[in-house]
C-alpha cells in the first residue's frame, strides 16, 4: 500500500480550486457577490482578454478592516457564518469561505480596500496563494480587486479555457443575471474597453431593459403575488411571445441567480398550452421564501437549491403563471379579440380548402422578429392554440410517415428495378405513353404496367423527391448562390446566441447568407441562399437556436436539409392536380434517369409495386 500523503496547502487549496474556479466566469460571479454582501450600491466589472488576463472588480462597499485582510484569502475564512447551524440560516450571497483563498491560488490577486472608519486603504497582493506584499495606501471606502493571468501556475487547467471571446460570452451571461437578480445596484461592465451593460439601479424594469433592450418591455406581463410565506414578482411573456431556448429564463431565489428544473418546469406547464412545440417562455421572477425552507449549500458553485416542500413550490409557481396568463388573456379578449374560433372545429376547418391554406400559414410562417412565436396585433389566443394544434398533428404526420417509412423499407428496397426497366424502355424509344402508362386515379395516383409488374406511383411525393434531389446535389457542389435583400433584415440575439452565430457565420455564408456582427448583440444579413426561395429567415435561424445547447458547430449539410425537403414538398405537384400525359411522361423519366429512391425526403414511399401473380392470388385465379 502507498504512503498516505498530508498535502501542502498550496496542493489542495488548488485542488479545491478546481470546484469553485472553472473559468473566468466563475471568478467575476464569486467576486461581484462578495460586493453584493458588502452592500454595495454601485459595482464596476472590467475584464480583459475575456477575462483571462484581467478581471476588476470594484464597489462602494464596507470594505475590509486592514488587520483582517490577510484572513479573508485563508481557506474556510469568512465572515458570514461561524458554526454549522448558521446553514441553515443563510442570508448572504457567498458563506462557504472558499472564493478567495482558490482564486489567489490559481492567479495574481492586487486587492485594495478601505473602511469608512479607517483613514488609509490597505493594498496586498497575492501571488498564487502566497501573500507578496500589504502597505497602506489612499483608496475611496470600498473595495477594488484584480485578478491576473488566470491559471497561470496550472498550465493544465489553462489550456482547457476556451477563446477569450467565447470567456467574454460566459462572463457577460453571468453579468447579466446579476443584474436581473440585484435591481436596486448600479452596474457597469465592460470588456475590453468596450461598454457591455450599464445600469442605474433603479428596479428591475430598468435591468430589463439594460439586459434586453426596448422591444422586450412590449411583451411581457408583470407577476406580484404572495402565497403563504413565498412572495413572488418579476415578468413573464406574453402567451404571442416566446424563445428558441432556454437562456432567457432567469429564476432568483431570495436574491441569488440559480439554476432551478423545477421552476422552469412549472413554468413551462402552464406555457405548453399557448406555444408551439420547442418554443420557450421568457420569464425573470423573484422568489422570496424563508430562508429555513431552501437549502442552497448543495454545490461550491451555489447555482443549485433544494426545497423542502418540493410540490408546494411547483403549485405556487404554476397557479401564479396560469392566473397571470388567464388574466391577460380575458383582458386582451375583451379589449382587441374578434370573435373565437373553437379549437375543436379544427377538423372541419381542414376540410374547407380556403381555410385550408390558412393553416398552413400558420403552421409556416412564424414571424421572425427576435426570434418570437409572435403573431402579429390581430392574432388571436385561439389562433395561437389553432397553430399548436396544427403543429402537432403536423408532427405527428411525419411521425407515422417515417414508421411507415420503417415498416416498408425491406418491400421498396428492391423497387429500383421500376427505375431500370422504365430506363431501359426510355432508351429504346418505346411510347409509354400509349403502351406503359395506365391511366391515373383521383388525379394522385400514376398507374404504370412494366412487363409482369403494376407500380403505382404517388405524383406528389415523387415529384417532391425529385426536387429535393436536385437541390442537395446544387449544395453537394457549391452552387447555392445568394440574392440580396431590397431591407437588410436585423437580426437580435443575447449574448450566448450571438456567439454561436459568431462560431458559425462561415457556414452560413457557404449557404448564401451575407451576415455581419452589427454590434448590441445584432447582426445585418443582406442576402439569403438562391436555392431557398420560400426561406423564412427569423424561422431558420429560430430553428438553428433551438438546438445550439447540443451542437457547437453546425454542419452546412444538415442544417439546410430540411429547408430543403420543405422547399421541395412547397413547389411539388398536388395529390389532386389533373396531369397531362406530357407531365407524366416527364415525371417517369425523372425517376428513370434520376437514380431516385422511392421515397419522399421525409420517408414515405412514392410507388407501390403489385405483380401479376399478386392480382392472381387477390381474385383467387391462382392458390
Amino acid at each position: 500500500m502507498a504512503k498516505i500523503n498530508i498535502l501542502e496547502p498550496s496542493v489542495f487549496n488548488k485542488i479545491a480550486a478546481g470546484e469553485v474556479v472553472e473559468r473566468p466566469a466563475s471568478v467575476v460571479k464569486e467576486l461581484v457577490e462578495n460586493s453584493i454582501d458588502a452592500g454595495a450600491t454601485e459595482i464596476d466589472i472590467e475584464i480583459i482578454n475575456g477575462g483571462i488576463s484581467l478581471i476588476q472588480v470594484s464597489d462602494n462597499g464596507c470594505g475590509i478592516e486592514s488587520s483582517e485582510l490577510i484572513k479573508a484569502f485563508l481557506p474556510h475564512a469568512t465572515s458570514k457564518i461561524a458554526q454549522a447551524t448558521d446553514l441553515e440560516n443563510i442570508f448572504t450571497l457567498g458563506f462557504r469561505g472558499e472564493a478567495l483563498a482558490s482564486i489567489a491560488s490559481v492567479s495574481e490577486v492586487i486587492m485594495t480596500t478601505k473602511t469608512k472608519e479607517e483613514e488609509f486603504g490597505t493594498v496586498i497582493k497575492v501571488n498564487g496563494g502566497e501573500i507578496a506584499e500589504q502597505s497602506q495606501t489612499g483608496a475611496p471606502t470600498g473595495t477594488q480587486i484584480q485578478v491576473k493571468n488566470l491559471f497561470y501556475n496550472i498550465p493544465v487547467r489553462y489550456k482547457f479555457l476556451k477563446k477569450p471571446k467565447q470567456e467574454e460570452i460566459a462572463v457577460s451571461e453571468i453579468i447579466s443575471r446579476l443584474i436581473l437578480a440585484n435591481p436596486h445596484i448600479a452596474f457597469k461592465y465592460t470588456a475590453d474597453n468596450k461598454t457591455i451593460y450599464q445600469s442605474n439601479g433603479k428596479g428591475l424594469e430598468n435591468a430589463l431593459y439594460t439586459v434586453y433592450g426596448s422591444k422586450i418591455m412590449d411583451n411581457i406581463i408583470p407577476i406580484n403575488t404572495e402565497i403563504g410565506d413565498m412572495k413572488i414578482e418579476g415578468f413573464i411573456c406574453k402567451p404571442t411571445f416566446a424563445k428558441p431556448n432556454t437562456t432567457y429564463q432567469t429564476v432568483i431565489i431570495n436574491g441569488r441567480y440559480v439554476s432551478c428544473k423545477l421552476i422552469s418546469t412549472a413554468v413551462g406547464r402552464v406555457y405548453d398550452d399557448y406555444l408551439m412545440s420547442r418554443a420557450f417562455p421568457f420569464f425573470v421572477l423573484q422568489i422570496n421564501l424563508p430562508v429555513e425552507s431552501v437549502d442552497v449549500n448543495v454545490h461550491p458553485n451555489k447555482l443549485e437549491v433544494r426545497f423542502k416542500d418540493q410540490q408546494g413550490i411547483f403549485g405556487a409557481i404554476h397557479h401564479t403563471i396560469d392566473r397571470a396568463l388567464m388574466e391577460y388573456r380575458t383582458n386582451a379578449q375583451t379589449e382587441t379579440e374578434p370573435a373565437r374560433i373553437n379549437a375543436n372545429d379544427i377538423s372541419s376547418f381542414e376540410k374547407n380548402s380556403q381555410n385550408q391554406d390558412i393553416l398552413s400559414k400558420i403552421i409556416f410562417s412564424q414571424p421572425t422578429q427576435n426570434f418570437a412565436v409572435q403573431q402579429d396585433n390581430n392574432s388571436t389566443l385561439t389562433e395561437i392554440m389553432i397553430e399548436k394544434k396544427a403543429s402537432e398533428i403536423s408532427e405527428a404526420q411525419s411521425e407515422n410517415n417515417l414508421n411507415m417509412a420503417n415498416h416498408t423499407e425491406e418491400k421498396i428496397e428492391p423497387q429500383p428495378k421500376l427505375q431500370q426497366f422504365l430506363f431501359e424502355k426510355m432508351s429504346k424509344n418505346f411510347d409509354l405513353l400509349a403502351i406503359k402508362i395506365v391511366g391515373k386515379i383521383f388525379n394522385t395516383f400514376i398507374i404504370v404496367e412494366v412487363e409482369d409488374k403494376v407500380y403505382i406511383i404517388d405524383q406528389h411525393a415523387a415529384h417532391e423527391r425529385i426536387l429535393y434531389d436536385k437541390l442537395v446535389t446544387a449544395l453537394k457542389k457549391g452552387e447555392f448562390s445568394a440574392q440580396p435583400m431590397l431591407i437588410p433584415y436585423v437580426l437580435e440575439t443575447n449574448n450566448i446566441e450571438h456567439q454561436f452565430i459568431l462560431d458559425n457565420i462561415e457556414n452560413l455564408e457557404k449557404l448564401g447568407f451575407d451576415i455581419e456582427d452589427f454590434g448590441s448583440n445584432s447582426f445585418k444579413i443582406s442576402t439569403l441562399p438562391y436555392n431557398l426561395p420560400d426561406l423564412q429567415i427569423g424561422v431558420f435561424f429560430n430553428d438553428i437556436l433551438k438546438d445550439m445547447n447540443t451542437i457547437l458547430i453546425l454542419k452546412t449539410k444538415d442544417l439546410v436539409l430540411d429547408k430543403l425537403a420543405q422547399t421541395a414538398c412547397k413547389h411539388a405537384v398536388k395529390g389532386g392536380d389533373d396531369l397531362t400525359r406530357e407531365e407524366i411522361s416527364s415525371l417517369l423519366d425523372s425517376i428513370a434517369t434520376g437514380n431516385v429512391q422511392l421515397q419522399c425526403p421525409h420517408g414515405r414511399p412514392f410507388v407501390i409495386e403489385l405483380t401479376r401473380n399478386d392480382l392472381d392470388k387477390w381474385f383467387k385465379r391462382v392458390l
